[in-house]
């Protein structure tokens, strides 16, 4: 798919749009899919309070990773529904993207044995990686504002939402890092919920004044 609004460069590589973003889909299924492969009962030998917390850290860390996973592909899915050419730049971008979103099972994993004292650095470990994947998830809008004329498009208001977006849940996450540090790992999951009221704060501020 290719648009005469944004020609493509001489000698650029321009990929199907369809492939890329069937292939995405599948790394979100296979990924989120994957998370549940985790959830298992302790063994026999574990001791009553060493089973529950293992239990807890397993379903909570499940039940946010699954959460956060489809708040993830349902911002992918708000980025490419604006993608009409798909050069190098954009695959690459969301190829990073993928890339953490394929760790989400074993962060989760990481994540899940904090819950039993095992050390803030596996907390640490998961918030890096949602991190990462908001990072080259804004990076992917970036590109798409420039090279998709989105101004011309959705206006400046929408443009700003759009990476409003794409910024909050950065934000977020990226100050979950250290925060992992001093608080108890459990806490963390709900950390994650500021996205939420953040994205309401944002587009507030932004269409407070309704362009003409």
């Amino acid at each position: 798919m290719t648009s005469s609004a944004t020609p493509a460069t001489p000698g650029a590589d321009i990929f199907p749009h369809d492939r890329v973003v069937f292939f995405c889909d599948a790394v979100f299924a296979i990924a989120i899919t994957l998370l549940a492969i985790e959830l298992k009962l302790p063994g026999h030998d574990a001791t009553d309070t060493a089973a529950a917390m293992e239990i807890q850290g397993t379903f909570i860390s499940y039940f946010i990773s699954f959460m956060v996973t489809g708040v993830f592909w349902v911002s992918h899915m708000l980025t490419w529904k604006y993608i009409t050419r798909v050069n190098g730049k954009v695959v690459w971008s969301t190829l990073l993207q993928l890339m953490f979103v394929a760790l989400m099972p074993f962060a989760t994993r990481e994540y899940s044995l904090s819950f039993s004292g095992h050390g803030a650095g596996r907390a640490v470990l998961y918030a890096c990686v949602l991190t990462a994947i908001s990072f080259f998830s804004l990076r992917t809008r970036l590109l798409v504002v420039k090279q998709e004329d989105l101004r011309d498009k959705i206006g400046e208001q929408g443009v700003r939402w759009f990476i409003g977006r794409g910024l909050a849940p950065l934000v977020v996450f990226a100050t979950t890092i250290p925060l992992a540090f001093v608080l108890p790992s459990w806490t963390i999951g709900f950390v994650f919920a500021a996205i939420f009221p953040l994205l309401a704060v944002v587009r507030r501020r932004i269409f407070r004044n309704p362009t003409p």
